[in-house]
């Protein structure tokens, strides 16, 4: 298996203070142009399974890649970012949010495919944060979901993600390497990791591939990435 895991274009929540944020931005328009070249990208390679999370900026960034490649998208509830759908800030605490529905997925992204657990309530269900245990338990659910799929085949999957999930599944992938900002750098919007999986085994292809952007639209990595 070809593993692609794509952090999302840049996301209006990406300019703002922290203070101002709000819990399911959409796209800059530098975070479209950011996209487009995604769709480019995937046009000249295979891709066989398109997978993204439920969160808006996620869904946005997957449109070009399906309409280059004719997949559906499954929406994964297990790719969100770190903490869930919640309104607030470290500073005053965090709210718990529904997350879109699937009426509402469906009417936004027509074509893509909810995951059963995405119903009236929302994909996130007015939660609390994600605590610490959630958070590595849903790495490892990830990643066993994706290998008992796919692992044991020659296909190309694609996982439209977040900084700091994607940063979380490259240390549990490649336990060996240290997987920091000092060392490897930022993870940056619309950038593509790309791992080979044989036998359970990950090698890192790319790290952070963002050659099929024109340098002015390559935004720089935010303060903290967390939840943007």
């Amino acid at each position: 298996m070809y593993l692609y895991l794509i952090r999302h274009g840049q996301s209006e929540n990406n300019a703002l203070d922290e203070s101002l944020r709000v819990k399911d931005p959409g796209l800059t328009e530098a975070g479209l142009k950011q996209v487009e070249y995604l769709g480019t990208w995937f046009s000249v390679r295979p891709l066989d399974v398109l997978i993204t999370s439920p969160f808006r900026r996620a869904l946005l960034t997957t449109v070009p890649i399906a309409k280059t490649t004719g997949l559906t998208p499954i929406v994964r509830t297990a790719l969100h970012e770190v903490g869930g759908c919640v309104s607030g800030y470290p500073a005053i605490g965090y709210q718990g949010e529904p997350g879109m529905n699937r009426v509402e997925i469906l009417a936004a992204f027509p074509g893509f495919e909810p995951e059963p657990d995405i119903d009236e309530r929302g994909w996130w269900k007015s939660k609390p944060y994600e605590s610490m245990e959630a958070r590595s338990s849903r790495v490892e659910e990830v990643i066993g979901q994706v290998v008992e799929e796919y692992g044991e085949t020659d296909l190309h999957v694609a996982l439209v993600m977040h900084a700091d999930f994607k940063h979380l599944l490259l240390q549990r992938f490649l336990p060996d390497l240290p997987m920091d900002a000092a060392h490897f750098g930022a993870l940056r919007n619309a950038g593509i990791s790309t791992l080979k999986i044989t036998n359970g085994n990950a090698i890192l292809e790319n790290f952070n591939c963002i050659q099929h952007m024109p340098a002015e639209i390559i935004t720089p990595a935010s303060h903290s990435e967390t939840r943007v």
